[in-house]
């Protein structure tokens, strides 16, 4: 709970109901909780209403306040996937203290995409140029992204406490400080504790994704680390904390910066769209 104690809004845990609120949303996902927390501290800031106040609203009441929020948030030319971000932790709130609401909310564009609406994917070329201004981890984050479709918080959970581990690779070999693939493309497990769908699931990861992986590993094998199987696979460049995982916003940032030095300005989602896109044009 490291991050929490970062977060401006963590007072409004001191609230019991308001805690096992928040302990109930992270109990379904870690990432869901602390954002729905800053939603709505943000709405608490801005409206001048506590969690303890809102769940004291009646139900009449609730459904005028969530509806004076979308108004206000309207009004300041916010998206509407933005305005629907903040009355989904609204009402799960309410909802938990037994207020239901039936009115629906209308929330023009809630499902639009906005900054990333026109952002394409690389083509093969374009990648080529991001990993070329890689340096080994990067490469292997990239790679594993763009050539097996997995979300960036499977190398790398919300906390860092879990991630994609060595033993993940079922088929890879490590003996005498080489690596090696049994079998390449090569297996790549993803737990049901590292799947969205909480369901465990397989990818493949290709020969050249395997060639950024073996150098990888190799590298850190040269750097006197003690690769073993539940190794995160991807860790912090800092001696002392090899073999830890790293955050899922530390992934992203080690990704964006070939992303940048390669001259796009894509996100580091856009290797999955990479990955898409090549999955539908492999299939037509």
């Amino acid at each position: 709970m490291s991050q929490l104690a970062k977060s401006p809004y963590q007072r409004l845990l001191d609230d019991a109901d308001f805690r096992r609120w928040f302990d109930n949303v992270r109990r379904g996902s870690v990432a869901t909780a602390h954002e729905w927390l800053r939603r709505i501290g943000f709405i608490h800031k801005t409206f001048h209403k506590s969690p303890k106040q809102i769940a004291s609203l009646k139900p009449k009441e609730a459904t005028n306040f969530i509806l004076d929020v979308v108004s206000a948030l309207e009004s300041q030319k916010r998206s509407g996937s933005y305005i629907s971000n903040c009355v989904k932790p609204l009402k799960s709130w309410l909802e938990f203290n037994g207020i239901t609401i039936q009115q629906r909310i209308k929330i023009p564009g809630r499902g639009e995409l906005t900054r990333v609406a026109d952002e394409r994917p690389p083509t093969p070329e374009e990648l080529g140029r991001i990993l070329n201004a890689a340096d080994l981890r990067a490469k292997v984050a990239c790679s594993l992204v763009a050539f097996t479709g997995v979300r960036l918080e499977v190398l790398g959970d919300f906390l860092g406490d879990d991630g994609l581990q060595v033993r993940d690779f079922p088929e890879l070999v490590i003996e005498n400080g080489t690596v090696e693939f049994e079998k390449i493309p090569t297996t790549v497990i993803v737990r049901k504790t590292l799947s969205k769908t909480k369901n465990q699931f397989f990818t493949f990861l290709c020969s050249e994704g395997c060639d950024y992986l073996k150098q990888y590993l190799e590298w850190r094998i040269r750097r006197n680390e003690k690769l073993e199987p539940k190794s995160a696979l991807i860790t912090p460049l800092t001696a002392k904390l090899a073999g830890q995982h790293i955050r899922t916003i530390n992934i992203g940032d080690l990704m964006r910066k070939p992303i940048r030095y390669a001259g796009f300005q894509w996100r580091p989602y856009v290797f999955r769209r990479y990955f898409d896109t090549r999955l539908m044009i492999a299939e037509s």
